[in-house]
């Protein structure tokens, strides 16, 4: 369990009531991690042949990195895997497991040792679907995160195409 204090230290969870942040709370642990640990996986996996996108299992945790740099990585249709951006203290990881059908587009490897809080994201859905206020803080962070990724994407991929 993490208590409402640790949590209402990053932006995401500031502003919400004390009781939401203890049930918030009791779905999340803390769990450490080492440098080079892949910490999320892309949950599916371009078929070559087809030229399609197979999904995977469903993202079981939306993560808080608490301590240390993450790496997010995408793996494109030749099977190359490419740094598209760079996590730190504060950022929420494994955006995935909030949107709908929930299967990572991405992969989160550590470039340091560090520390995350995983929320159970089955659990954590149905606490934003009874409270809107939490809902609204974290979809607002979710959406910020993305428009940040998608850009990272484009320079990084940009660069791709250049050095060919």
């Amino acid at each position: 369990m993490i208590s409402p204090e640790i949590l209402r230290r990053y932006p995401h969870f500031a502003g919400i009531a004390d009781d939401c942040l203890r049930e918030v709370g009791l779905i999340s642990e803390e769990r450490e991690f080492k440098a080079g640990e892949e910490i999320f996986t892309e949950s599916g996996s371009f078929l070559a042949e087809a030229r399609a996108y197979e999904h995977g299992e469903e993202a079981q945790f939306l993560m808080l990195l608490t301590k240390g740099r993450v790496d997010i990585a995408l793996t494109l249709g030749s099977g190359k895997r490419v740094v598209v951006g760079s996590l730190v203290e504060g950022d929420l990881m494994a955006l995935s497991a909030l949107i709908p059908p929930f299967h990572l587009s991405a992969s989160g490897i550590a470039k340091e040792n560090g520390k995350l809080i995983q929320i159970k994201a089955a659990e954590l859905r149905a606490l934003l679907e009874d409270n809107p206020e939490l809902g609204y803080n974290l979809m607002k962070g979710i959406a910020k995160g993305l428009m940040g990724r998608l850009q990272d994407t484009r320079v990084e991929l940009a660069g791709q195409s250049v050095d060919k």
